[in-house]
C-alpha cells in the first residue's frame, strides 16, 4: 500500500470525473482523508496523479476567468432586471394604452426563451467548446439589441427584446455559469457567487444608465449606445475566458442529465419550478409600486428607479456573500435559505412597505438574500452531480426556470388587477410561492445530509 502519512488534504484534489457518483474510484479524496479511510483514498490519489489534474483555486488566469463571466452575467443576465425600466417607459410614454401585464410578458418572454435555450446550448457547449458558443451568443444579441433600436411596434418590441433577444443570450448563459467550476473547487463557492453577481451589479448600474439615456436621448438613441457598448464589453470578457478540462474529457460519453436521475435531481428541479413564479415579482413591479405609493415624487424623478437599483446592486453583494457562506455552510443550506428568506420578506417586509424609506429597506434585504438560489445552481449540481457535463445539467436546471419566468410576474400582475389594485395580494402571493419552493429543495438537502446544523 502507497504511504499517505505525508499526504495533507490540500495537495489532493480530485479531478473534475472524480466527483461523479456511482463508480467506486469516483470519490472525492479529500472527504475520504477526513473519514479515514486510506484504502480507498489510495485509489483516488492514484486516479489523480494518473490524470495530472488539479484546481489551480486562484492565480491571475483563474481570477480573469471569473471577471469574464462578470461581465457576461452583468450584461446578459442583468438585461432581464433592467427591463424593469423599460416596462415603465413603455408603459407611460410609447405605450400606455397596454395593461401592465402584457408588458410585463415582454420581459417574461425574454427570460423564457433564454432558459429554454440554456439547456440546449449547455449541451452543445459541453460538446464542441464553451468559447465558441459564447461568441455566438454575443453577435446574436447584439443584431437583437441593434434591430429593436428601430422597433416602433409592440409586437416589435415582442420579438427583439423578448424572444430573440432572450434566445441570444441564453446560448451563453449555463457556460459561463459553469466556467468558475472547472477552475476553483475550495472556493467554487465565491468564485461563482462573484461571477452571477454580475446580474445584480450590472442590472442596478445599467438601470440608472438607461434611466438617465432615456430622459435626455430618447429611445433611439438610448439602445443604439446601450448595444455598442454591450458589443464591447462582450468581446473583452470573450478574450478573458477560458476552458479547463480534465485530460481525456472528449472520450467521456456527453449526456443530457445525470446517471442517476433520482429524487434529489427532482427535489432540486421541484424547488427551482416553484420558487421562481415569486421571486420576479419585486424587480418588474417595483418602480410601479413606488409611484403609487409615494405619489408626491416626480414620476420622472430618477428617485423613482432608485429602489429597483438598489434591489439589484443588494443582490450583487448578496450573492457573494451567498458564495462565500456555500464554502463555508454548504450551498444547499444556502439554496434553501434564499427562497426563505425571499419569500418572508415579501410576505412580511413588501406587504407593509407604504413609505419610500420602507420601499428602499425592503430592496436592500430583498436583494441580499432572494437572488441567491441562481447564483448557487452550478454550486449545488456540482456537489449532487459531479463535474462531467455541469454545463448541461446547470442548463437544465436553468430550462426548469423558464415557465415561472415567463408566466410569473404575468400572474403577479393578473393578481393585482384581480384584486382591484391591492399590492399586498401581490407580494403575499409571489412571497407564498417562493416558501413552497424553499420546502421542495428539503428532500435533496436531508438525502445529502441527514444531520440538520451539518454543512451541506
Amino acid at each position: 500500500m502507497t504511504d499517505l502519512s505525508n499526504v495533507q488534504p490540500h495537495q489532493v484534489l480530485p479531478p473534475a470525473e472524480a466527483m461523479l457518483p456511482g463508480d467506486p474510484l469516483q470519490v472525492n479524496p479529500v472527504m475520504v482523508l477526513e473519514k479515514g479511510n486510506l484504502d480507498t483514498c489510495e485509489k483516488a490519489v492514484v486516479a489523480v496523479v494518473a490524470d495530472e489534474w488539479t484546481y489551480p483555486d486562484g492565480g491571475l488566469r483563474a481570477w480573469l476567468v471569473v471577471l469574464g463571466c462578470f461581465i457576461m452575467a452583468c450584461t446578459c443576465m442583468g438585461y432581464g432586471l433592467v427591463f424593469g425600466v423599460f416596462e415603465d417607459f413603455y408603459h407611460t410614454n410609447r405605450f400606455p394604452s397596454t395593461p401592465l401585464s402584457s408588458l410585463s410578458l415582454v420581459g417574461g418572454l425574454f427570460s423564457f426563451s433564454m432558459n429554454c435555450a440554456s439547456y440546449l446550448f449547455g449541451g452543445i457547449g459541453d460538446r464542441y467548446g464553451y468559447k465558441r458558443m459564447i461568441a455566438i451568443s454575443g453577435v446574436f444579441a447584439y443584431l437583437c439589441l441593434l434591430a429593436s433600436a428601430f422597433a416602433t411596434k409592440l409586437y416589435q418590441i415582442f420579438l427583439f427584446q423578448g424572444c430573440l433577444l432572450g434566445f441570444s443570450m441564453g446560448i451563453a448563459m449555463p457556460l459561463y455559469m459553469a466556467l468558475p467550476s472547472q477552475w476553483f473547487f475550495y472556493r467554487r463557492g465565491l468564485s461563482t457567487g462573484i461571477a452571477v453577481a454580475g446580474s445584480g451589479i450590472g442590472g442596478g448600474i445599467s438601470s440608472l444608465i438607461v434611466r438617465t439615456l432615456l430622459s435626455s436621448l430618447g429611445y433611439r438613441d438610448t439602445m443604439l449606445i446601450y448595444s455598442n457598448g454591450c458589443a464591447l464589453l462582450w468581446t473583452a470578457a470573450w478574450f478573458m475566458m477560458a476552458e479547463r478540462r480534465p485530460p481525456g474529457y472528449k472520450d467521456i460519453p456527453k449526456r443530457w442529465l445525470p446517471r442517476n436521475i433520482g429524487p434529489a435531481f427532482y427535489s432540486v428541479a421541484l424547488s427551482v419550478f416553484f420558487g421562481i413564479f415569486g421571486y420576479l415579482s419585486p424587480y418588474y413591479f417595483i418602480t410601479t409600486y413606488v409611484k403609487s405609493q409615494v405619489p408626491t415624487l416626480d414620476p420622472k424623478s430618477i428617485l423613482v428607479v432608485i429602489p429597483l437599483v438598489v434591489m439589484n446592486m443588494s443582490g450583487g453583494v448578496g450573492r457573494i456573500i451567498a458564495g462565500r457562506m456555500a464554502d463555508r455552510f454548504g450551498p444547499i443550506n444556502m439554496f434553501f435559505t434564499s427562497f426563505f428568506l425571499g419569500g418572508l420578506s415579501q410576505i412580511f417586509i413588501w406587504t407593509f412597505a407604504h413609505s419610500y424609506g420602507a420601499v428602499m429597506a425592503f430592496s436592500v434585504i430583498y436583494g441580499l438574500v432572494g437572488c441567491w438560489f441562481l447564483g448557487l445552481l452550478p454550486v449545488v449540481c456540482a456537489q449532487l452531480f459531479g463535474l462531467n457535463d455541469l454545463a448541461t445539467i446547470t442548463g437544465f436546471m436553468v430550462l426548469v426556470n423558464a415557465p415561472g419566468q415567463l408566466s410569473g410576474a404575468s400572474i403577479g400582475g393578473a393578481v393585482f388587477s384581480g384584486s382591484g389594485g391591492i399590492w399586498p395580494a401581490v407580494s403575499i402571493y409571489s412571497g407564498s410561492v417562493m416558501l413552497l419552493g424553499s420546502c421542495f429543495v428539503l428532500y435533496a438537502r436531508f438525502s445529502y445530509e441527514k444531520r440538520i446544523w451539518a454543512k451541506a
